[in-house]
């Protein structure tokens, strides 16, 4: 009897080499750097977070984390920049691929 493949088996798939692998997180890694000296160098983004920090919303993000101090703020702002930066550098790296990936299969 005959074993059915699994629903997302794919029969070419390739290997991906280290030194692609390294490659990306590199781009990865320069992209997140990159958008970190935007909010630190660049005042329209910088205004921007400061807003974001303020909306009434974060205001509930500290009540719901239980922070009370300055310190325990910075930290929570500073984690969201930083993951903001990722994702959205994250985002950006696979949108590339995908986009080079289509322009490879023409």
């Amino acid at each position: 009897m005959r074993r059915k493949r699994p629903i997302f088996y794919k029969t070419s798939r390739k290997e991906v080499s280290v030194a692609s692998t390294l490659g990306r997180m590199v781009v990865l890694l320069g992209l997140t750097f990159g958008f970190l000296l935007l909010v630190r160098f660049c005042s329209p983004v910088f205004h921007a977070v400061q807003y974001v920090a303020g909306t009434a919303w974060w205001q509930q993000l500290y009540t719901l984390l239980h922070i009370e101090t300055a310190l325990g703020r910075e930290q929570l702002i500073l984690l969201g920049i930083v993951l903001g930066a990722f994702v959205l550098a994250l985002l950006i790296q696979l949108s590339g691929l995908w986009l080079l990936q289509k322009i490879r299969g023409r």
